[in-house]
């Protein structure tokens, strides 16, 4: 594979649209947060949290979820150790291909 400096600029091109589209994204995103903050703390101000209904629903969730037999934690643990050892084998693959390319 030829390496052109149009192929490097057409890429470069592109990762400068990806980087937009980030942006972009992230100030969304952060707009988004800074209302919802303002709107829990309005709620907190005026003393309205949430209803009863939605504080018994947490409080049940996280018993069950403290209720969790220790073997399935083990498995999960393994489970979540394995795919980071597969994450990264794989980020490693990608640097050796994209070595290979260049």
């Amino acid at each position: 594979m030829t390496c052109t400096i149009e192929k490097v600029l057409t890429d470069a091109k592109a990762l400068v649209e990806r980087l937009k589209d980030h942006d972009n994204a992230a100030e969304s995103l952060i707009e988004q947060t800074t209302t919802l903050n303002r709107r829990v703390e309005s709620m907190k101000e005026v003393g309205t949290g949430f209803p009863d209904r939605n504080h018994e629903d947490v409080v049940e969730l996280n018993q069950l979820a403290n209720h969790k037999p220790h073997a399935i934690l083990l498995q999960e643990n393994t489970q979540i150790r394995e795919l980071h050892q597969e994450n990264k084998g794989l980020a490693q693959l990608y640097i050796a291909v994209s070595h290979r390319q260049s």
